[in-house]
């Protein structure tokens, strides 16, 4: 289950999708394009779609990645793993950009420019094909409803849905990430000791930079999680075996 960014829209996944082996079946949830829903309403939401009767991982991209802890925590039946992508469980922007946030109304009722999208999210060196891709998804998206997005995203504090998270976590960062803290990798070890944290050499669009080796990454752990969960489903069938006094 692939829980989107602050477009919601589930459309910047199609680079990563294009390099899975199939191995997995992804399935993208997107979020309404014409109304804001908080944390809360998303997850009341997305409950109803969630497998049943099968094992499955939830990755959470950016905005999605506290939706996805907070699912998590609730424990879902087949839950075997948890991907954050790029994302936080509070307090995701850096010093500047937060002191940025009140701009946000204004900042989105304007066409997001080339310049930005490679600053902030897919690096100066991005192709030019991946920031349109980046423009037109947030393009469809009323400035309401991405800028209520994007206070919703700096009030959240997952802390607790992330100290209880019941299943693997892999946490899968950008080492140029000029969007969110720095600090938030340690912080979530620090909560989480059990989780995994792999920085890719990317800005913040880990998945669209680094698709391939994202991609890898997220296969082979998600399989090693749905192997322990499969393990610790079946009991054993060797007999058991005969002690002399």
């Amino acid at each position: 289950m692939l829980l989107p960014g602050l477009d919601g829209s589930a459309d910047l996944f199609a680079r990563f999708l294009a390099k899975a082996t199939g191995a997995l079946d992804f399935r993208r949830v997107p979020y309404p394009k014409d109304r804001f829903l908080d944390y809360a309403d998303l997850e009341r939401m997305v409950w109803p779609q969630l497998p049943r009767g099968e094992p499955f991982a939830i990755l959470g991209e950016s905005f999605g990645g506290p939706l996805t802890l907070k699912i998590a925590a609730g424990k879902p039946p087949g839950l075997v793993g948890v991907v954050l992508a790029a994302t936080f469980h509070r307090r995701p922007a850096n010093a500047l950009m937060a002191k940025a946030a009140p701009l946000g109304p204004a900042f989105f009722r304007l066409p997001l420019p080339p310049h930005v999208v490679r600053l902030l999210l897919a690096g100066g060196d991005a192709p030019a094909e991946l920031v349109e891709e980046v423009r037109e998804a947030v393009r469809h998206v009323p400035a309401r409803v991405m800028a209520a997005r994007a206070r919703e995203a700096l009030t959240v504090d997952a802390s607790e849905a992330l100290r209880r998270c019941p299943v693997p976590l892999l946490f899968l960062g950008g080492k140029k990430d000029r969007l969110l803290r720095s600090t938030l990798p340690s912080e979530i070890r620090a909560l989480q000791p059990r989780a995994e944290v792999r920085m890719l050499d990317t800005p913040h669009l880990v998945l669209q930079r680094k698709p391939e080796e994202s991609m890898k990454i997220v296969e082979e752990f998600l399989l090693r999680c749905s192997a322990a969960h499969r393990g610790a489903q079946v009991p054993s069938t060797e007999p058991a075996r005969a002690t002399t006094p």
